[in-house]
């Protein structure tokens, strides 16, 4: 019913949307237990699989472009380096466990299922996005010559209708009791039962559009600088990690200075919660049907077992379950959706975290994917 060319109707379902989410947390109960992420992603599904809305778009990719990156940054005034080394080890430590866990469960996948002389092009590319993320999809696609459009679209298809559905399992996993009570963690929260009370809240400063304005300077001034970089280097992909780099190094120099701007960080997840909905918008469950069934059973043995191996590992390590999540989330989604998640949870702690270790699976995805292609 919405042209993609619509972007004025477009926008406004987007940001509708992202404010229907941050009000249904605040008053309704069993959203305020799965959190708004999930609504938005559910509502958008909904809507763009019964032709409401389209499954693309030029705004979605403008808020890709120029959203997420931007939001990211927004999301980082607070972090320091104190913080950074203190707690992204156990995040990294269990991120790892993820990447094993990924391709254990391609290599399930691949005992499980027929895939015939697919076997190999598979596992190599569900264990890149799988890993790094849908860049890396790309990559190892074009590395190895998966140039079927058939299989090609099937595959991306699957990934992203379970990639979705696990992003929503994921989120909800704060509020399964018996996987909390495994951790010893209390249910939505972030604080583990052990310790004491939850730190009080402070009041929140009075709106300044002044310092909105810094912000977002500021953040696209560090966006720019670090493509340069990136380009400079000529690896695209670390623009990312440029980003943080500054950012946090700005944040350590000047703490004072970038905490104050405190519309920063309700920005970025007024930005992360539109993302959601094109995640949700762009889950095609028809061409999944029709053309990858068999890919999508392969997509989610290998999160299955992912998760499985992720949760039981890493609560054999003493892993805090926050730090488990995030570093599965940046593990299969990548770092702009382990970041939305850690801040809509409030663990604003592991936002650093969270894009360091995507970036890492960033860097190491292809060479697992191509070793496993080798291999198979």
């Amino acid at each position: 019913m919405i042209s993609p060319d619509n972007s004025f109707l477009l926008w406004a379902f987007l940001l509708g949307t992202a404010g229907i989410a941050f009000w249904a947390e605040k008053n309704i109960s069993w959203i305020q237990k799965l959190g708004g992420p999930i609504f938005c992603v559910t509502f958008a599904a909904i809507l763009s699989n019964v032709g409401i809305v389209p499954t693309q778009a030029s705004s979605y990719d403008s808020l890709w472009s120029f959203g997420v990156p931007i939001a990211v940054v927004l999301l980082l005034f607070d972090a320091n380096l104190k913080r950074i080394f203190t707690e992204s080890g156990p995040t990294l430590l269990a991120f790892a466990l993820g990447a094993v866990g990924t391709v254990t469960g391609v290599l399930a996948g691949v005992t499980l299922l027929p895939l015939g002389e697919n076997t190999a092009t598979l596992s190599a590319v569900f264990s890149a996005t799988y890993i790094g993320g849908s860049l890396n999809f790309a990559a190892v696609s074009e590395a190895i010559g998966f140039n079927d459009a058939n299989l090609l679209t099937a595959s991306l298809a699957a990934d992203n209708v379970v990639g979705t559905v696990f992003l929503m399992g994921l989120i909800a996993i704060p509020s399964v009791r018996f996987i909390t009570n495994f951790y010893g963690w209390t249910g939505h929260g972030s604080q583990p039962q052990e310790t004491g009370d939850v730190e009080e809240k402070s009041e929140p400063a009075p709106y300044s559009s002044m310092r909105l304005a810094i912000a977002l300077g500021v953040a696209f001034l560090i966006i720019a600088i670090s493509n340069t970089l990136a380009g400079l280097v000529g690896y695209p992909e670390t623009k990312l990690l440029f980003a943080t780099v500054i950012t946090v190094a700005l944040a350590s120099l000047l703490p004072q200075k970038m905490t104050s701007l405190t519309e920063a960080f309700p920005t970025g997840m007024l930005i992360m919660y539109c993302f959601f909905c094109i995640i949700g918008a762009g889950v095609d469950i028809t061409t999944m049907i029709q053309k990858g069934l068999t890919i999508a059973l392969f997509a989610a043995i290998i999160l299955i077992v992912h998760i499985s191996f992720i949760l039981l590992v890493g609560r054999l390590f003493r892993l805090g379950l926050r730090e488990v999540l995030v570093a599965s989330n940046a593990c299969i989604l990548g770092p702009p959706t382990a970041v939305a998640m850690a801040g809509a949870n409030g663990w604003r702690d592991l936002i650093t975290p969270a894009i360091l270790c995507g970036v890492f699976g960033y860097s190491i995805a292809n060479f697992i994917a191509l070793t496993l292609y080798a291999s198979l």
